[in-house]
């Protein structure tokens, strides 16, 4: 353990690294948000037509299902997709601990975005963008259905109450 606690962690980055080392991998993160979200809702878009399509006489019951399954597969493809972004912004993030992570093996160090990018290709290959992919490909799964699942519900919800019918049925 190198930090005591959280405030004993930031003072110290602070008073060693300067206010940047707060924004360690802001570059990555910023590239990689936008093409994240918006692959997420394309491919949950085209998944959920191709459901209507491949299933059209699905009951309503099955829609949760249907938000769940297609949100997780969305946020599958998006990740693969994003992920050598993901990976950068992690390593970069980590930076600064080189003291810490001497007893795992080789230590690296970055000047930045575009020499981490160059450091991994060199030294890594093609395959060194998707190293630990498989474990965030999973939590992609989880969250992304979990959301487009509770979003789909809650936006059926505010519109069930919202429909003409429920503020009349309230009336009479």
């Amino acid at each position: 353990q190198i930090y005591l606690n959280l405030r004993h962690a930031v003072v110290t980055m602070y008073q060693t690294e300067g206010p940047r080392a707060f924004y360690r991998g802001l570059t990555p993160t910023l590239i990689a948000i936008f093409p994240y979200a918006g692959l997420q809702f394309f491919f949950y878009n085209i998944l959920q037509q191709f459901s209507k399509w491949a299933i059209p006489a699905e009951a309503k019951s099955g829609a949760g299902v249907r938000n769940l399954v297609c949100g997780s597969c969305a946020g599958v493809v998006s990740k693969s997709l994003t992920y050598p972004l993901d990976l950068v912004k992690k390593r970069l993030q980590v930076g600064g601990f080189e003291h810490a992570r001497a007893a795992f093996g080789q230590v690296r160090t970055y000047g930045g975005f575009l020499d981490c990018v160059r450091q991994m290709m060199r030294e890594e290959g093609p395959g060194g963008f998707f190293k630990g992919l498989s474990p965030s490909l999973l939590k992609a799964a989880f969250s992304s259905g979990l959301i487009f699942f509770w979003y789909e519900l809650f936006c059926s919800l505010l519109c069930t109450m919202k429909s003409p019918e429920s503020t009349k049925s309230k009336e009479g």
